[in-house]
């Protein structure tokens, strides 16, 4: 055997991110629109107004009184005096009158209060009357009501409606539709574009799978044949059956159990 050391390489794959900027060349379409002004002749409807001066009859209405005779029923009441004599008692009143005098003795204020009391009387009047009965004979007069109705002719108003037309001015105003030839613009838009090349570039995570290696260290062995010869002593053995008597003891038969 000969062995010799080699390195041997140990890979395995693994993913790698790498981030890459990508460019890419292209051609851009930048648009816009073309307008072109078109004239065409069309036909304006239009309206003028035209006023003139009309009569037009207008009646008021009015009311006049108007009277008529007719034959009328009326009654009323009417007050009339009924009178009669009557015996009544009246009071002739006689009164006297008279004066009641009161005197007493004051102390007088000359010389200074002393002296004789003077006498001091004062007057009261005084009135008497007493009633004297007698008959007399009055007039009294109550006053009886009644109907009296009587039918004559009379006048009875009533309104009449008149009418009083008249003229009154007004003014009468109508349309006339006219044509005149008028030019209109009219647009139209048609699409320009243009080529415009361009580069656009962007940054992109890309995966991929590398492998990844270390170097090991391994023998590599070679094998030559070497011849080697001797001699071994050996026996030849065989198994004979043997029987072996042996005395096998039962737990339940011990004595200390019992």
């Amino acid at each position: 055997e000969h062995c010799q050391a080699k390195m041997f390489k140990n890979c395995t794959g693994v993913i790698e991110t790498n981030v890459e900027r990508v460019c890419f060349n292209v051609n851009e379409l930048v648009c816009n629109l073309v307008e072109a002004i078109h004239y065409e002749t069309l036909e304006e409807t239009y309206q003028v107004q035209r006023c003139f001066t009309g009569k037009d009859r207008v009646c008021d209405t009015t009311y006049k009184v108007d009277t008529t005779t007719k034959d009328d029923y009326q009654c009323c009441n009417v007050e009339t005096p009924n009178c009669f004599m009557e015996e009544k008692v009246i009071d002739d009143v006689t009164c006297t009158n008279t004066v009641e005098f009161n005197c007493k003795r004051e102390m007088t204020t000359k010389n200074d209060g002393y002296g004789q009391k003077e006498v001091v009387c004062t007057r009261t009047p005084k009135q008497d009357c007493y009633n004297i009965p007698r008959k007399i004979q009055v007039e009294v007069c109550k006053t009886d009501v009644h109907r009296y109705c009587e039918k004559f002719s009379n006048v009875f108003p009533f309104p009449v409606e008149e009418q009083n037309c008249h003229f009154e001015p007004k003014k009468i105003c109508e349309l006339q539709q006219k044509t005149r030839p008028k030019k209109a613009k009219k647009y139209s838009y048609t699409k320009d574009c243009k080529e415009q090349p361009r580069e656009i570039c962007d940054q992109c995570e890309k995966k991929s799978i590398q492998p990844l290696c270390d170097m090991q260290e391994r023998l590599v062995c070679t094998y030559e044949p070497e011849e080697s010869c001797r001699d071994e002593a050996k026996q030849y053995c065989h198994k004979v059956e043997k029987v072996v008597v042996e005395e096998v003891c039962d737990m339940k038969f011990d004595t200390q159990y019992l």
